[in-house]
């Protein structure tokens, strides 16, 4: 056999094996991630954290690299095109460096405020970052009476002032304060609302998903299938939770639900792979059409963001 056809049966058998290995291993989904959280920390350094100091009081989990840098390094790796930055309760109402980060690599991501609900000026702070480039505010009453506020005289004016904005308003509450935000709701019927983390509705606690699908009868309601790590009593990949969320997809529909990892938040139960892999490859009772609106077409919607 001569040389040259050697050569092309080599160069031909290597086209082959090529072929077949990429056959094999399946093109990777695109991704956007609807919930993410960062902070100044390691490699910003001190300097940084100067530059955005931390609310009194903050808990910080020590020695975690939270910075946008690293995230972005995560995206990359994992095919993650686009975040929704929500504002870490670190900083509480300085929304500076969730700023800085939609500032500094502009198209990457959302921003998701937070502004003191008890204040009369919040409507006012809204606008405000509003206009430094932030596309929502999140609100987190809790389940105590500290959290009664949700249903006190300065909802109006901050749910109005969402409203003419024209952004979400996204609220992390338990699934006992959801029948707090239904006359909000009706008086709203306007206002894209989303509901993180499922309302945190415990596993088996019927009840609680009750109040939680109650609300699939408002069509700008849209629910983050997230949390399933804390919410599950099995290990990963947390399947006692799979009835629960295709009850939710049932309720609302797959164009008004979303995945999202919340990293970096208990790295050490689940890894920001791991938690995008939940939307990639479990949840098996979704077909491929409803597998791309959980991973990036309902965030899509909600805050218009490029996959490409």
């Amino acid at each position: 056999m001569s040389l040259s056809r050697r050569s092309f049966l080599a160069g031909a058998a290597s086209l082959i094996a090529a072929g077949a290995s990429n056959a094999a291993t399946p093109r990777r989904s695109p991704a956007i991630d609807s919930h993410v959280h960062v902070w100044a920390s390691r490699p910003e350094g001190p300097t940084s954290v100067q530059r955005f100091p931390f609310a009194e009081g903050a808990r910080v989990p020590p020695g975690l690299d939270a910075s946008v840098e690293t995230l972005l390094r995560r995206m990359q790796a994992n095919g993650v095109a686009r975040t929704v930055l929500i504002q870490v309760i670190h900083y509480k109402w300085d929304n500076r460096y969730l700023v800085d980060c939609l500032h500094r690599f502009p198209g990457k991501f959302a921003g998701v405020c937070r502004v003191n609900p008890e204040d009369p000026n919040a409507p006012d702070a809204l606008s405000s970052w509003t206009r430094q480039g932030c596309r929502g505010v999140r609100l987190s009453p809790a389940a105590d009476a500290t959290g009664d506020w949700i249903r006190g005289p300065l909802m109006a004016p901050l749910w109005q002032r969402c409203e003419q904005l024209r952004v979400p308003m996204t609220l992390l509450l338990p699934a006992s304060r959801l029948p707090d935000i239904v006359p909000l709701l009706e008086r709203h019927p306007d206002l894209t609302v989303v509901i993180d983390h499922m309302a945190d509705c415990p596993v088996g606690d019927e009840a609680a998903l009750a109040k939680l699908l109650a609300l699939a009868r408002y069509p700008r309601v849209f629910i983050k299938v997230t949390h399933m790590w804390s919410l599950s009593q099995q290990v990963y990949p947390y399947r006692d939770t799979d009835g629960m969320v295709a009850r939710v997809r049932d309720a609302f529909g797959s164009r008004r639900i979303m995945g999202g990892t919340d990293w970096p938040i208990k790295p050490e139960l689940v890894s920001y792979e791991q938690r995008l892999a939940l939307y990639r490859e479990h949840l098996p009772f979704l077909n491929a059409e409803e597998r791309k609106d959980v991973l990036y077409r309902t965030v899509q919607h909600v805050w218009p963001l490029d996959v490409a």
